[in-house]
């Protein structure tokens, strides 16, 4: 019977594609079939920066699978331009909209797994829809903005949020010879970071050309008479600008759902246990479109990465094949590149980690992640910060921001790795890392950092009683 199942995947980029793959796998027998409302599915979204700045600049390689391999090597029907509208759970069917066709179809399933994703956040701004302005989050979104640039070659560009994408944005449009424009809200860059790091993260992109507007507010964009743009106005006056990107955010995009009466969590994000289980029978969902578990403060998250969006997709597809699987949660770990430096964070700031009922502290060191003998003229430094729990020692997270050189991805991740398994300070001190000169330093940053925080944090300080000695 289980082989036999019928199973409708919505959505086709990272947990879709990855769901119908794993329910494959899983269940030979399985029809499944993927529906999306997009020219394209299963490709690199991170990469769509990359593609853009000319790093990669033919787009079918972003491309992890086409239709038609679906369909040859998974036995897997891929249905583009279809847009599902409505969801009946009582019955078990959809409505789908075939948007070339312009046609309806009632479609039948037994599991339906929802991976819609996450848009764009746009503002009802004054001149949104101007020629040169753009959003990036689909690769038909990247494609419509490479053809403008190549067609139109702007010289001057706004890009309206300093978050991730928007940082990587900036060095792909200097990349092309822009001037750039970065206008933030915030008073700092990549919110996510404590503002003192992320300064040094603005001082450099300062550095790269990037004109940093912090603490403006965009208010409208004018044109020049013939439907394309060329200024923002913000709360501090006009930018010039042959092209504009809203990086504002996103959000999930979750409304089919919440129609169906399925219920919303954290963010307005679908709820899902933690087999990827919506409130609705037979009904999953996964990736950006769906809540997870923050596996430090406890707390249901919505936290919109293309790495959780495969996991949640691989759990998603074990249970819609009848397996039992559990996905356990996430850290919130990322990185990024802002041309010669490179910043991440993986668990809790001191400030979160205090919203989460912690009682918490953090050590900040900097230092050359090299020894000077081995690279005397060029050592690429690092600044970590850790956040650890009073009393405990607990590590509950860390930030860390660099030179691009100094593989700041490498000690990001030993400090994931040990927040899942709730080391502590001592521990982090003990580690066993690997080590050779070209590689580190004798005792690495992880190890220091976790030194300080015996010191600092928990107090241990050595001590030596002189009347004591022989």
């Amino acid at each position: 019977m289980a082989n036999k199942r019928r199973i409708v995947v919505v959505g086709g980029v990272a947990g879709g594609a990855t769901a119908a793959s794993k329910a494959r796998r899983c269940c030979p027998g399985a029809e499944i079939e993927i529906y999306d409302q997009d020219e394209f599915i299963s490709y690199a979204g991170c990469g769509l920066p990359y593609f853009i700045g000319g790093h990669s600049p033919n787009w079918r390689r972003l491309l992890a699978r086409t239709p038609d391999e679906f369909l040859e090597k998974q036995g897997i029907r891929v249905f583009l331009r279809h847009r599902v509208s409505s969801i009946d759970t009582k019955n078990k069917t959809l409505r789908v909209v075939d948007l070339e066709g312009v046609s309806e179809l009632s479609i039948e399933y037994d599991v339906l797994v929802l991976a819609t994703g996450a848009a764009p956040v746009v503002p009802p701004l004054p001149g949104r829809d101007l020629e040169g302005v753009f959003v990036l989050r689909t690769l038909t979104h990247a494609l419509e903005m490479k053809s403008f640039i190549d067609l139109q070659a702007p010289r001057s560009a706004v890009i309206v949020g300093g978050g991730a994408i928007g940082l990587e944005m900036c060095e792909a449009l200097r990349r092309l010879g822009m001037e750039v424009h970065l206008v933030e809200l915030q008073d700092h860059v990549l919110p996510p970071l404590d503002a003192d790091l992320a300064a040094r993260l603005g001082e450099h992109l300062e550095s790269r050309g990037v004109r940093l507007h912090l603490e403006e507010k965009v208010e409208g964009l004018e044109g020049d008479g013939n439907g394309r743009v060329r200024r923002v106005v913000t709360s501090a006056g006009p930018l010039d600008a042959e092209l504009v990107l809203l990086s504002i955010g996103i959000r999930p995009v979750s409304e089919l759902a919440g129609q169906a009466g399925i219920e919303l969590g954290a963010r307005g994000a679908v709820r899902v246990d933690r087999g990827m289980r919506t409130s609705a029978p037979d009904v999953l969902a996964c990736g950006d479109c769906a809540t997870t578990f923050h596996r430090v403060s406890g707390k249901e998250s919505w936290i919109p990465l293309g790495s959780t969006a495969r996991k949640q997709g691989r759990v998603a597809g074990e249970t819609a094949a009848g397996n039992e699987s559990s996905f356990p949660g996430v850290l919130g770990t990322f990185v990024l590149k802002a041309f010669d430096m490179a910043a991440g964070k993986t668990g809790l700031s001191v400030s979160e980690a205090s919203e989460a009922g912690f009682q918490a502290d953090a050590v900040t060191l900097e230092d050359s992640v090299l020894p000077g003998y081995y690279a005397p003229h060029s050592l690429p430094r690092l600044t970590a910060r850790v956040t650890v729990e009073k009393g405990t020692g607990r590590i509950l997270g860390a930030q860390v921001l660099g030179d691009f050189a100094a593989q700041i991805d490498k000690r990001l991740d030993v400090f994931s790795v040990c927040l899942l398994g709730n080391l502590t300070a001592s521990d982090l001190s003990s580690l066993d890392l690997a080590y050779a000169p070209p590689f580190s330093r004798p005792v690495d940053i992880p190890i220091v950092a976790g030194n300080l925080a015996e010191a600092r944090v928990l107090g241990r300080i050595c001590t030596c009683d002189a009347e004591g000695l022989e």
